[in-house]
């Protein structure tokens, strides 16, 4: 046996493997086309989550399962849009015609993890209708049944999949893009102006995106941290929380006080 030899072949071979990427990948890489971080500004904030731990904490009290934290910002960014009816709008429509569309309601979307063959985590968006109406426990109870969502019981996921696997590009792209482009589309199967993204569920204590909402709302896993008490600083269970707006619905004195908001709502917790 020539080692020389195999060594020399292994040497000169390709240490890497091209995989066949089809075209429901193509269509969903296609959707990265649409995020424009040049119009998008990110703001973060603290808040103490004394109040979500206690009302979490009664519901175990109770016998009763413990909302999640999403719910509470779920919940929270509902209200948000509600209170500040100029923030729950997008620019949408096809090009040259796009316009400003304003939402009456505050459905907030939030991402359900799937997988592609070879693009794993894969988001399929679902919007919780009118989440300012819902309680934290129907939010949970809806946000513990969203990763069983597949295409046997969901209609919005089985049409995706089916745009994804069998329709050729460009006319899928042209599908999975058509809510940007018919305000009636994007409120069926985005929402409003604004969703929910939940980078803790992995430890994360802060995340800067841009996606293709107006606002996001982002938070990180509540734990202990220092924090200023009455002038003493203590270690206090808290929540990071960020919000990535589009300055070009409004500007950044009117989204510091809708962020303000936000967060107030979610520390006095009264309104949950």
């Amino acid at each position: 046996m020539n080692h020389d030899s195999d060594k020399a072949s292994s040497a000169n071979s390709p240490s890497h493997q091209c995989l066949p990427a089809g075209w429901a990948e193509r269509t969903a890489w296609s959707l990265n086309g649409i995020l424009v971080p040049a119009n998008m500004v990110t703001m973060f904030g603290e808040i103490d989550a004394s109040g979500i731990e206690r009302i979490r904490s009664r519901f175990r009290e109770e016998g009763n399962r413990p909302p999640s934290y999403t719910a509470f910002v779920v919940k929270a960014a509902g209200l948000t849009m509600k209170q500040h009816p100029e923030a729950n709008r997008a620019i949408l429509g096809p090009p040259f015609w796009r316009r400003l569309v304003q939402f009456d309601s505050a459905d907030i979307a939030v991402a359900i993890e799937k997988h592609l063959p070879y693009l794993p985590g894969n988001a399929f968006i679902s919007p919780l209708r009118s989440a300012d109406m819902c309680s934290l426990d129907e939010l949970s109870e809806t946000l513990r049944t969203l990763p069983n969502v597949d295409e046997k019981n969901s209609e919005e996921y089985r049409a995706y999949m089916r745009v994804l696997r069998y329709v050729p590009r460009p006319i899928s792209t042209w599908l999975v893009h058509a809510p940007h482009w018919f305000p009636s589309l994007w409120v069926r199967y985005r929402g409003c102006a604004c969703w929910v993204n939940a980078p803790s569920k992995a430890g994360v204590d802060a995340l800067t995106t841009t996606w293709p909402w107006p606002i996001t709302y982002t938070f990180g896993v509540v734990k202990e941290r220092p924090f200023v008490v009455d002038g003493a600083v203590i270690a206090r269970r808290t929540m990071p929380v960020g919000m990535v707006f589009d300055r070009r619905i409004m500007g950044g004195g009117p989204a510091s006080r809708l962020f303000a908001n936000f967060m107030d709502i979610l520390t006095r917790s009264t309104e949950l």
